[in-house]
């Protein structure tokens, strides 16, 4: 007999190990197609009387429920932005259906500015600390789209938006919307 090492006795037990769960896979199959099969022979057996009344009595009987199966644009790509929600037809800047996730999802509107962030002392760059109505902060650069704009401009005591807005005719026209820094408690105006 042959005196194998450590290593190889348990690389020899994992491959027979994973040949028998390949056999028991392969065994279950076998055994699954011949039910089928021997059901679709009982099934062939069946006299023909017995299946036309049964013909008769579905074409007399209330519908049959389907089973739910999903649209052809149910299943979309997990890696595109969804399209923005449809509007209402009555107000047309009132939203119908979910958001967009993240960024893309913020109405200027309902933004708070929490504070600016400076980076870099040779060449500043800011960086904008939004809040949604949930209290959940976001951190914006200019030109981050939003769900109805743009950031444009970022000063150390402002945000600077460029909003659009859809009129009662349906034309989409843009403004600007500056959202200013609270002064802190104690501090004056």
């Amino acid at each position: 007999m042959v005196n194998l090492g450590k290593n190889q006795t348990r690389k020899r037990f994992f491959d027979l190990l994973l040949m028998s769960a390949v056999l028991v896979g392969w065994v279950g199959m076998a055994r699954a197609s011949a039910s089928d099969g021997a059901a679709a022979k009982e099934k062939a057996k069946k006299p023909a009387a017995k299946a036309a009344a049964k013909s008769t009595a579905k074409r007399h009987a209330a519908p049959a429920q389907t089973s739910f199966r999903p649209t052809e644009g149910a299943n979309r790509d997990p890696f595109k932005l969804p399209p923005p929600p449809e509007e209402v037809s009555g107000n047309q800047n009132e939203i119908l259906g979910p958001l967009p996730p993240g960024s893309r999802g913020l109405i200027i509107e309902q933004l708070k500015l929490e504070g600016i962030v400076l980076l870099g002392k040779n060449n500043p760059k800011m960086i904008a600390v939004l809040a949604n109505p949930a209290n959940r902060a976001y951190f914006l650069h200019v030109n981050d789209p939003l769900y109805n704009g743009v950031i444009t401009k970022i000063t150390p005591d402002s945000v600077y938006f460029n909003e659009d807005v859809k009129d009662a005719e349906g034309k989409t026209t843009s403004h600007e919307v500056i959202k200013k820094l609270a002064p802190a408690s104690g501090e004056k105006k």
